[in-house]
């Protein structure tokens, strides 16, 4: 569009016409303004008009066919003509047509880059890389518009530089071109996936490529997609295929992954195997007579196939496939189907025996796992009274009733009847059955009727057969009179005995014996003394008197009641004397025995043993204490040389064991113990042991013990140098204590014989107390209680003496007993020993 205003001239000197921009020739980029002005230039100064002269012309948007040759002209003065031209030309900028800033290649194929461009004049193209000019060579070619990448490889990834130049406007642009060498995905071949029925397994499915590719699960069964399937999850960017739960009938079989990328898409195949614990889905009980064939068989289903076999619950090992080799009448058979994973077992047992009874185990084994389940095998057979054929005659008597009790064995239950000679019993006054079967009691009542203490039948019956079974009832009585009892062992307090039932004893089970004795002295047996021993227990009467004569009569007892007193003895018991032997007490060793000889104990320790011994008789005399010495001992020539002995110890009569420290490691020590009354010691009871090898202990420093004067001795010094230190301090921080007083009792002496101060009353003795009623004091004295008390137990004994002396303190001064009950109050936390302490106060 032209646009063309008018204007008026100027004055100036030549008169022309002038175009502005100067020059002959205006060049501008094509869709650029532009204004061309037209102005006079004349000569006449007198000239005077209004307004700017001259003339414009716009172009607001210069296209290219607008170039060319632009002519102003005009009149002077009206008469005189003027022109002035310019000659106006376009150019085009540059612009980029087709120059993606990514670009992308494929790795094993040419590839041209794009850079096309616009411009007037044609810009002329250069190509670079990493500051780089590119040239053609062998690996590229640079084209007008584009730059050819021959067999692209992953190298030739990177950022390209286009730079487009026009040499006519000196104008120039670049683009950086990224180039992206993409790469077909190439996926990896999947080995074949064992997964176990019920577990969570994952698949994982590689594959490389450039951009990395997506993945995607298939199941060929029904061609569906997994990703939107319940128990499946597949990780698109990861080719993980996670399967919950795993099923064998739904999920084993073939799966293909699929990886794409924007180059190319591969797949693969992978079988997936479900595997199944095995599962036994069927084994039944069996029942079959004795001697007779019977078979129990067992079902079980699995992947793989499970392999089935036998075990008897009694037994370690299972049955062998086939006949087994150590028991001809057992065939173990199997069958095993492999399309559906079933299989199946028979346990084959000819000629039955009672003890194939029982429970037997099935056993389904796979690679997976195994499974158990038990069955039983029910081997019937006729009545026996095996196990009861032996057993005891009932006994009756006093009119007690007889229960006789018939217990047959029999698979099916046996029915049983009672006989009485030939002749079937039923209830009445003398015999009550309960139970016909699988077991009966009858109970007779004898009534004391010998015709009833006999025999009786049991019989019992099945469908296989019978058995019968006689049972016998016999009257009981009291034991006979003993045959003997004579003393074994006899101290001058006791007596062992041995005792002999009547050698014709044909009755009930002895319970007890029982012995009566009294002093000769006594005439009477009305007084006499019993005493009851059970029946094969140690016959040891105690508690005799040293040096008296006595009289035992043994009775026998049983159920029934106790016989008959006889087998009258006289015994004079012997004088009281030191105690007799302890018996040394050494677990699980042969010495317990009294095997004494040259046994040697080992000791589990390398510096300590531990002895024990059994409390022995006293003979008499109560036993006071027990001594207890030891020696390093050793064999030479076929004798035991003691060397090393310790004093002998003493140890109080309620402990029975000690234990001996500071011992030499890998030596052996022979230990005696000895008994003590007053009347002297018992032999010695020993042992000999050896320590185990080890370090010796190091021997502690024995320093010498401290007599008690000098435990006093320290105690009252302490105590003495404590209430010095006290007073001090009292004396310097309150001017209280003993020194206050004696310094404030000399400075009133001279006011004596003073009028004017009146008659001078000692009040030191209230004085003192006052001083320690203060708080003050109570402090200190407390501190002074707990001094005592600690710097005792730091000698390590806490000596009645010195308590005593304490309280006596308390007691004999009034000052003292005053903050001794302060003292107490002021602990009130311990109610306990604040009582005690006070009540000694």
């Amino acid at each position: 569009m032209v646009v063309a205003r008018p204007t008026v001239g100027t004055h100036g000197q030549q008169p022309r016409l002038e175009i502005q921009p100067s020059g002959s020739v205006v060049t501008k980029e094509i869709g650029g303004s532009l204004v061309l002005t037209c102005r006079p230039k004349v000569p006449d100064p007198s000239l005077n008009l209004p307004g700017e002269p001259g003339i414009i012309l716009i172009f607001p948007s210069l296209t290219e066919n607008q170039a060319g040759k632009y002519t102003c002209s005009c009149f002077y003065a009206n008469t005189e003509p003027l022109s002035a031209s310019v000659e106006v030309t376009t150019y085009e900028d540059i612009s980029f047509v087709d120059a993606p800033e990514n670009q992308y290649s494929v790795v094993g194929q040419d590839f041209n880059v794009k850079c096309k461009t616009k411009g007037n004049p044609t810009p002329t193209i250069d190509w670079s890389k990493n500051n780089q000019a590119i040239q053609t060579n062998e690996k590229f070619v640079v084209d007008t518009d584009e730059l050819l990448i021959k067999n692209v490889t992953e190298a030739d990834d990177g950022v390209y530089t286009c730079t487009a130049i026009e040499t006519f406007t000196g104008h120039f642009k670049i683009r950086n071109i990224k180039v992206e060498v993409q790469v077909p995905p190439k996926i990896e071949p999947i080995e074949p996936v064992t997964i176990i029925e019920g577990d969570t397994a994952s698949v994982k499915c590689l594959a490389t490529g450039k951009p990395p590719p997506t993945y995607q699960w298939i199941k060929l069964k029904n061609r569906e997609d997994l990703s939107n399937s319940d128990r499946f999850e597949v990780k698109k960017n990861t080719g993980e295929l996670r399967v919950n739960r795993i099923e064998f009938e739904n999920d084993d079989g073939l799966y293909k992954c699929i990886a794409e990328n924007s180059i190319d898409r591969v797949e693969t195949t992978v079988k997936i195997n479900v595997l199944v614990r095995p599962r036994i889905y069927e084994l039944l009980n069996v029942t079959a007579p004795i001697s007779r064939q019977t078979e129990i068989i067992c079902k079980a289903s699995g992947r793989p196939t499970p392999k089935i076999t036998f075990r008897k619950l009694n037994r370690k090992d299972s049955f062998q496939l086939g006949r087994q080799p150590d028991d001809d009448r057992v065939v173990l058979e199997q069958l095993r189907i492999s399309d559906n994973g079933e299989s199946l077992g028979k346990l084959i047992i000819s000629n039955l025996s009672r003890p194939d009874d029982g429970l037997y185990e099935c056993i389904a084994e796979n690679t997976v796992g195994k499974a158990y389940k038990n069955g039983h095998i029910t081997v019937e057979f006729p009545p026996t009274f095996a196990r009861t054929k032996d057993l005891p005659p009932v006994w009756s008597w006093n009119n007690r009733p007889g229960n006789l009790t018939c217990l047959p064995e029999a698979i099916p239950n046996a029915t049983i009847m009672w006989k009485y000679g030939d002749i079937e019993i039923h209830d009445n006054n003398n015999f009550q059955k309960i139970g016909n079967g699988p077991v009966s009691y009858l109970i007779v009542k004898p009534y004391n009727d010998r015709r009833f203490f006999t025999q009786y039948e049991c019989i019992a019956q099945n469908k296989l057969g019978s058995a019968s079974l006689k049972l016998k009832l016999k009257q009981a009585f009291v034991p006979e009179p003993i045959s003997q009892a004579k003393p074994e062992y006899i101290t001058a307090t006791s007596i062992k005995w041995s005792i002999i039932p009547a050698n014709n004893f044909d009755g009930l089970p002895l319970r007890s014996f029982t012995v009566r004795y009294k002093p000769e002295r006594e005439l009477s047996w009305d007084f006499a003394r019993n005493y009851t021993w059970s029946y094969g227990a140690p016959y040891i009467l105690e508690n005799l008197i040293p040096e008296e004569t006595y009289h035992f009569q043994f009775a026998a007892k049983n159920d029934v009641g106790m016989g008959a007193f006889a087998n009258v003895q006289t015994i004079p018991m012997p004088r009281r004397s030191a105690p007799s032997e302890p018996k040394m007490i050494v677990e699980n060793h042969s010495i317990n025995e009294g095997n004494k000889g040259d046994i040697v104990v080992p000791s589990p320790y390398a510096d300590r043993f531990e002895i024990r011994w059994s409390v022995p008789n006293d003979n008499g005399d109560r036993i006071t204490n027990y001594f207890i010495r030891y020696c390093v001992t050793e064999k030479v020539n076929g004798n035991w040389r003691d060397s090393n002995c310790v004093e002998q110890i003493e140890r109080s009569i309620q402990y029975t064991s000690y234990e001996l420290h500071n011992l030499h490691s890998d030596t052996i020590y022979k230990v005696e113990v000895r008994a003590h009354n007053s009347i002297g010691d018992s032999s010695p009871a020993q042992v000999k042991f050896k320590t185990a090898r080890g370090f010796d202990p190091i021997a502690p420093v024995r320093h010498p013990a401290m007599s008690s004067a000098a435990i006093i001795g320290i105690a009252v010094a302490v105590i003495i140098v404590v209430l010095i230190v006290m007073d001090i301090t009292c004396f310097f921080i309150n001017k209280v204590g003993i020194i206050a007083l004696c310094f404030n009792s000399r400075s009133k002496q001279s006011d004596e014989d003073d009028p004017k101060l009146g008659r001078y009353v000692d009040l030191s003795f209230m004085y003192f107390i006052d001083i320690y009623d203060s708080y003050l004091t109570h402090i200190y004295f407390t501190l002074f209680l707990i001094c005592i008390r600690k710097v005792l137990a730091f000698i390590g004994i806490i000596k009645q003496k010195v308590w005593s002396t304490i309280l006596l303190y308390c007691r004999n001064s009034k000052i003292a007993r005053q903050n001794c009950v302060k003292f107490l109050l002021v602990l009130n936390n311990n109610q306990s020993k604040c009582t005690s302490t006070f009540t000694d106060i």
